[in-house]
């Protein structure tokens, strides 16, 4: 079976923001702390730039241990690519496993990449790092397998399974919550 090769275009922010994230922190490419915005490598506070600094030494030493066998680096693209590896797919699937299962299914997802347990240790510790931040911050890879979701999950449902919105429920914003209707604030 021919893999159809995914872009930054097929996905959906939530998975955008763990892509751009693996792919700096696999790239030591970090950004400064932003005194206007209060956040660190773009998109998180200032509070997770440990939470990310141990992801990246997990990374790091994944890189460390792939270059210490002889074995080709981690397929990881820069930062600016359009393009994904089939290396960052089977990654994003481990944030999203992470996030909605735990880590002990990450693991034999990253078997058939990294069979020696080690290996993947460090993998799945980076992914689970900077799915904690990711969650902290609302960014949510929702679980492909349920019939409900939020609204702005549905391009990720669509494109994994060929999940038809109205086949499913579908939890949609409100403009107003019922709590505070008719309430004025002071």
């Amino acid at each position: 079976m021919t893999r159809t090769p995914l872009f930054l275009s097929d996905l959906c922010c939530c998975e955008r923001l763990a892509l751009w994230s693996i792919r700096c922190l696999v790239s030591r490419y970090r950004l400064p702390y932003c005194h206007e915005t209060r956040t660190t490598d773009g998109m998180f506070p200032a509070s997770f730039r440990p939470v990310l600094d141990a992801a990246e030494r997990a990374f790091e030493d994944a890189s460390q241990h792939l270059k210490a066998m002889g074995v080709p680096p981690l397929d990881i693209n820069p930062p600016g690519s359009q393009g994904l590896s089939a290396m960052e797919e089977r990654f994003l699937q481990g944030i999203q496993t992470v996030q909605n299962e735990g880590q002990k299914e990450v693991f034999a997802l990253l078997a058939d990449l990294f069979p020696e347990r080690l290996m993947q240790g460090y993998v799945v510790t980076a992914l689970a790092l900077i799915s904690d931040c990711m969650a902290g911050i609302g960014h949510w890879l929702p679980r492909h397998e349920r019939k409900t979701a939020g609204a702005g999950a549905l391009s990720s449902l669509a494109r994994w399974k060929k999940i038809h919105p109205a086949d499913m429920r579908v939890l949609w914003p409100r403009d107003v919550p019922p709590s505070w209707a008719g309430r004025t604030l002071h």
